[in-house]
């Protein structure tokens, strides 16, 4: 008869981690819980080609994971692709995130950073007493890691913060697997059903001008599943995720052509399942907060 273990050596996060770094640490942790037999860090780590102490910084979040690690864990672990991609989208929102508190309320956060380059970048002072149009210009050096200082361009007495990366775009099944908040469908979003159960709050989140949807879950623990069902095909397709950390997570996407085709529910783990009702107001077109 199978036995639960416990999960790799005990360790703490890296304190200033980001949510998504520690998530993916413990999504690494979930799927070798879930591995035939529960294989050991050394036994996995032996199979994929690393050391067991890497393998450990890995899953306790004191270590990026290389992309093709992941692809080599899925892999020996026998994960889904759905599953890859919601660990890939995790290292990218690790790496993209500021550090943050490891016990963040929210693991899914909505505004993505865009990926910063690295080094500081410093104001000097001003460059010269020399008169523009009336202003001063000012003088920003950018200071990279290797210590060499190189001019940036400025027109102001203030250095501007670098514009973050342009959200990607989609419409319809090209959505379909996508991370909402690193996409334009964000911005039109509604709320067009939801409901309310076992303490939590299930809402679906549809998008007019990307004709996806997706499936949102607030007051949530970890070991609760949000679910989103869209457009009728065969199978019909639908999305999941369970909570990892936090109080609050949400699905990828899935095609709906109107509001009406796609709903949302949760599964509430050792208690039931709550699913959103339409909205009186589930056509309109103001996008509402996230």
């Amino acid at each position: 008869m199978r036995q639960n273990r416990p999960v790799g050596q005990a360790g703490e996060p890296e304190p200033g981690a980001s949510p998504a770094r520690v998530e993916l640490a413990r999504l690494l942790q979930q799927w070798r819980k879930e591995a035939d037999k529960a294989p050991t860090q050394e036994t996995v780590a032996r199979h994929v080609s690393l050391n067991q102490g890497t393998l450990s910084r890995y899953e306790n979040a004191k270590q990026d994971v290389p992309e093709a690690v992941i692809r080599s864990l899925a892999e020996y672990y026998k994960r889904t692709e759905t599953d890859l991609a919601r660990a890939l989208d995790l290292r990218t929102r690790g790496t993209d995130e500021p550090p943050g508190d490891p016990a963040g309320r929210d693991t899914t956060p909505d505004v993505r950073a865009g990926r910063g380059r690295k080094g500081k970048t410093i104001l000097l002072g001003t460059a010269a007493a020399a008169v523009l149009m009336g202003g001063t210009i000012a003088a920003t050096l950018y200071l990279s890691d290797s210590g060499t200082v190189t001019p940036t361009s400025s027109v102001s007495s203030t250095a501007s913060a670098r514009p973050a990366a342009a959200p990607a775009t989609c419409n319809g099944s090209t959505c379909v697997h996508t991370e909402p908040t690193a996409t334009v469908c964000q911005n039109d979003a509604v709320t067009t059903a939801e409901g309310r159960d076992f303490g939590v709050h299930i809402e679906l989140r549809y998008s007019p001008g990307c004709h996806a949807a997706w499936g949102k879950l607030t007051g949530s623990s970890p070991g609760d599943r949000v679910q989103v069902f869209g457009k009728e095909g065969n199978p019909p397709h639908q999305e999941e995720y369970r909570q990892q950390t936090g109080r609050t997570a949400h699905t990828q996407m899935v095609e709906a052509g109107g509001p009406n085709d796609s709903r949302a529910c949760a599964v509430i783990d050792s208690r039931g399942t709550v699913c959103a009702s339409p909205l009186p107001s589930a056509g309109s077109s103001t996008p509402t907060p996230r």
